[in-house]
């Protein structure tokens, strides 16, 4: 399992820090994981996440579909769209 965060370079130590605990949480229980950071490239988060999900070999993506309002998520899309849109690795998202 390898959990991926992608973000801004200026976010790379503050998203470290939290994907290390999620690691440890899962470690916990028994659930041996990795991570990655990446940095915003200059395609989609979607498509970011679709590509190095596909480079691990992923049959399943699991994500939290959270963080904007309704009308944020209308006017200027979202990544939870973007991959129940264009995702061809099976997507489980939790809210």
């Amino acid at each position: 399992m390898t959990i991926i965060e992608i973000c801004e370079k200026d976010q790379m130590d503050t998203e470290r820090h939290h994907v290390e605990d999620v690691v440890r949480y899962l470690a916990q229980h028994r659930i041996k994981a990795e991570f990655r950071i990446e940095m915003q490239a200059h395609r989609s988060s979607a498509d970011q996440i679709i590509g190095l999900a596909e480079d691990e070999g992923a049959d399943l993506l699991v994500t939290g579909a959270y963080g904007h309002s309704r009308f944020n998520e209308w006017v200027f899309g979202g990544m939870t769209r973007d991959l129940l849109a264009s995702s061809p690795i099976c997507c489980l998202m939790s809210h």
